[in-house]
């Protein structure tokens, strides 16, 4: 019994340790993002960067900190580490529209000027769904069409009366055609979220490859700040495909994923 006592204090004393651990670490990320924000109203970008960094590396990852972040690299003149930073803040909030312009802006001041592949419009209309809003939203849509098609049942199994029976019957219907709509939505959407095959050029220019080889033919030359999606990893290679589909490989250090 003294045993057991001991035991369960033990596990408590640990938990609270635990705990405690936890509410100084906030406690610190917090007032070190603080101290970044004051660093960045002074004017003195690379300290606010190195700052933000820290909080980040942390783990306190959020957009705000990501387009904080990107702010100060705009602010110091590094074009492709604001960009990542504000494509790192979309990611987690695609509805974030300050970092949205901001990353317009960072874009315009970048060297290459890749025309993208024409798209059919449903195409388009498919990715913008996927990218632009959350898998955390396509979530929330997904439970409340689900809960709609459950009002829709209990109308028409408890219906005392013909007409409502058949308008909670097409309801249904029309609910189960939306939840699977829904559902390739949120299941793309997360897939698109999970896989981080988006990266930017980090390097001031580099080769893209014709095969995973130093000795390879050149394609292209891409400058920092371009965004590339990554198709296939090799040791230390990369292939990735940029915006008018042409694809080659490049050194896995010369990409950093959003």
């Amino acid at each position: 019994m003294r045993h057991n006592r001991l035991y369960t204090i033990t596990i408590l004393f640990v938990a609270h340790l635990l705990t405690l651990g936890t509410a100084l670490r906030a406690q610190t990320a917090t007032e070190l993002a603080a101290q970044a924000d004051e660093y960045y109203r002074q004017a003195d970008y690379p300290a606010a960067i190195e700052t933000y960094e820290k909080v980040i590396a942390d783990g306190q990852c959020s957009p705000e900190l990501f387009y904080n972040l990107g702010n100060a690299y705009y602010r110091n003149d590094q074009m492709a580490s604001a960009i990542l930073n504000y494509e790192r803040a979309l990611r987690l909030r695609p509805s974030m529209r300050d970092a949205e312009e901001n990353l317009a802006l960072a874009n315009s001041r970048i060297a290459d000027r890749i025309t993208p592949l024409p798209q059919l419009f449903i195409t388009r209309w498919w990715q913008s769904l996927t990218t632009h809003i959350s898998p955390a939203a396509w979530r929330v849509v997904f439970l409340v069409i689900l809960a709609l098609i459950g009002v829709a049942a209990i109308g028409f199994f408890l219906g005392r009366n013909l007409p409502l029976r058949k308008a909670s019957l097409a309801f249904g219907i029309v609910a189960i055609l939306l939840l699977l709509v829904t559902g390739t939505l949120l299941a793309s959407s997360t897939a698109r979220f999970n896989a981080h095959s988006d990266a930017i050029v980090m390097e001031p220019a580099i080769s893209v490859k014709s095969s995973p080889e130093q000795q390879s033919t050149d394609k292209l030359i891409l400058h920092q700040g371009t965004k590339v999606h990554v198709l296939e990893q090799l040791t230390g290679w990369y292939k990735i495909r940029i915006a008018d589909g042409t694809t080659g490989w490049c050194e896995t250090d010369a990409v950093e994923r959003i």
